[in-house]
């Protein structure tokens, strides 16, 4: 089932993905639009039912993510993605520090998200000052731990060079073991 077919059955993430932005195929987003499709296309029916019951009431994160108990939903590039959980390794932030002639002129707060093939996907970002203590992302990461724990408790989140060697060194090792600490 792609994109299109998605939203045509399932109203409820045909309204979320119409609040999170324009979405429409061109040729600038044909190869995004074939990546939202096979991730749509990983969908069992019963998760797209879950999901469009689940999504009418979730939280939209800095304007681009919506995450419910089945899956995380984003728009980027003008196409609307999905992640399901069953498939979530690792959720973590990532500050780009902005400077222009060695002064600091500002922050890009991104979160990121590995799934079980090693993808990477940036599900939302926001700027802040550079001086600002405001931590967007880490909220973001923190809401979505909330919403994943009751349902998959072995994800990882938050960044470490020791994390980012094990679940990029050993991906299936990493699946094995959110797999096996999200049994219990």
């Amino acid at each position: 089932m792609n994109m299109q077919e998605v939203f045509s059955s399932y109203p409820a993430i045909a309204d979320k993905a119409a609040q999170t932005g324009k979405i429409k195929p061109n040729l600038l987003t044909k190869k995004a639009f074939a990546n939202a499709d096979e991730q749509w296309n990983r969908m069992f029916p019963e998760e797209l039912d879950r999901l469009n019951s689940e999504i009418a009431g979730a939280e939209l994160f800095m304007k681009k993510a919506y995450c419910t108990p089945t899956a995380i939903c984003y728009n980027s590039v003008g196409c609307f993605f999905v992640i399901p959980v069953k498939d979530i390794i690792w959720v973590y932030a990532r500050i780009v520090k902005e400077s222009m002639n060695f002064i600091p002129t500002g922050k890009t707060h991104q979160v990121w998200v590995v799934d079980r093939s090693g993808e990477r996907y940036l599900i939302c970002d926001a700027h802040t000052g550079a001086f600002g203590k405001a931590d967007p992302a880490g909220d973001v990461i923190r809401q979505i731990q909330g919403i994943l724990d009751p349902v998959r408790p072995g994800i990882f989140y938050g960044y470490s060079k020791e994390l980012e060697a094990f679940v990029g060194g050993n991906l299936p090792g990493a699946a094995a073991q959110v797999d096996n600490a999200s049994q219990k």
